[in-house]
Formats: structure tokens, sequence, C-alpha cells
């Protein structure tokens, strides 16, 4: 994010406002590989950056926790809009045997909708 924001020649104080957070959640982000990033700000990182820097997919769970990151959705909101349980996503995030097929589908058709609320 460090490059990006020199490459616009703006200040972190700048960065931080167009991500939606303030100037020391930035530098924590920018200075600490141990802060984790809140999902709901993904969206906006992906703006900023003009590209997603969350890991390409190699299954279909990391398939579903991508979109649901690029959306800026926790696993309970996504559960919540497809009227399953939050462990279900979870197992199915995890690639776990056993998730039942029709709740895959549910989970994938809502993320697979531009606007499914």
């Amino acid at each position: 994010m460090a490059r990006r924001r020199l490459d616009l020649g703006i200040t972190n104080k700048e960065a931080a406002k167009r991500v939606g957070v303030d100037e020391v959640t930035w530098r924590t982000w920018r200075d600490s590989s141990r802060s984790r990033i809140d999902v709901r700000f993904y969206p906006k990182i992906i703006e900023f950056l003009g590209y997603n820097p969350l890991p390409e997919p190699k299954t279909r769970g990391q398939e579903v926790a991508r979109a649901r990151m690029n959306r800026g959705w926790s696993r309970h909101h996504l559960a919540t809009v497809a009227g399953v349980d939050e462990r279900t996503v979870a197992r199915i995030e995890e690639d776990a045997p056993g998730t039942a097929p029709r709740l895959l589908q549910r989970v994938t058709e809502i993320l697979k909708n531009p606007d499914p609320i």
C-alpha cells in the first residue's frame, strides 16, 4: 500500500482517508505484519490499490472467501444473506468434507449476484 501511496504522491493521512480509516490504523497496517485488516475495508483497499491484493484462490472454499472479502462481508453477514449458519460458511471456506451441496450452491449464488439484497 505504501508504493501506491507514493505513486499517487499523497500523504499517509490522505491515503487513510481514501480507505476510510484513521491515520493510526493506516500506519499500523503499513508497519505491522501482525495487524489484520478488518474485512469491511477490503473493497476500499482494492479500489485504492487498483488491484486485488488477496491471493488467487486455488480451491472452491478459497473462491468463496475471496468473493466474500471483496464485498467487505464477514462470514456472519454472508450467512445471514444466504440463509445458512455461519459455521456452514466457515466449513465451505475451509473446504471441509461433507458440506451439503445445496448449501454450497446457495452461498455461491449469493456471491455471484451483484446486488443480492
